[in-house]
Parts: C-alpha cells; sequence; structure tokens
C-alpha cells in the first residue's frame, strides 16, 4: 500500500512529499481548491507551518489535513477542468 514517509516545506506553499515506494511529489498547496474551506487555514498563511504524516495523511498543528489519495487525485486534474 503507498504510504508517505516524509513530508517538508520547499518553498513556502510546497510540500516535498517521500512515498515508500521511493518517488518524491512536489504538490503546490495553492492548488487546493479555493471552495473547499478545509484549508482556509492554510490559505491565509504566506508561509505554511512544517506539516507532519502519519502514511496516509498530511497534517498541521491547527486541524488541516489533506489525505494522500486526494493529492494524487489533484496531481491528475487538468488545471483548466477545475
Amino acid at each position: 500500500m503507498l504510504q508517505i514517509t516524509r513530508v517538508d516545506i520547499l518553498d513556502g506553499q510546497t510540500l516535498d512529499i517521500e512515498l515508500n515506494n521511493g518517488h518524491l511529489i512536489l504538490f503546490d498547496t495553492r492548488r487546493l481548491p479555493e471552495a473547499d474551506h478545509r484549508y482556509d487555514s492554510l490559505r491565509d498563511l504566506e508561509l505554511l507551518p512544517r506539516p507532519d504524516t502519519n502514511g496516509r495523511y498530511i497534517f498541521w498543528q491547527n486541524g488541516a489535513r489533506i489525505a494522500l489519495a486526494e493529492i494524487l487525485d489533484r496531481l491528475t486534474i487538468q488545471p483548466n477542468k477545475e
């Protein structure tokens, strides 16, 4: 089963995600949908605080979290189809 082994912040809004299969994902959190208010607390920050992971989710101390499955889904969406 695919899991997150490490997560860090690169440039304030980009997550550097390492998976247990050795692949890396650079995920720009600005791609998270504006209509989804679960991420409002992250959108308001110029620099994201350092996140943590339990393998399935990336989460922050303020309660915001995003699932690996959602990140993978967001990677396949074309920007003009959002």
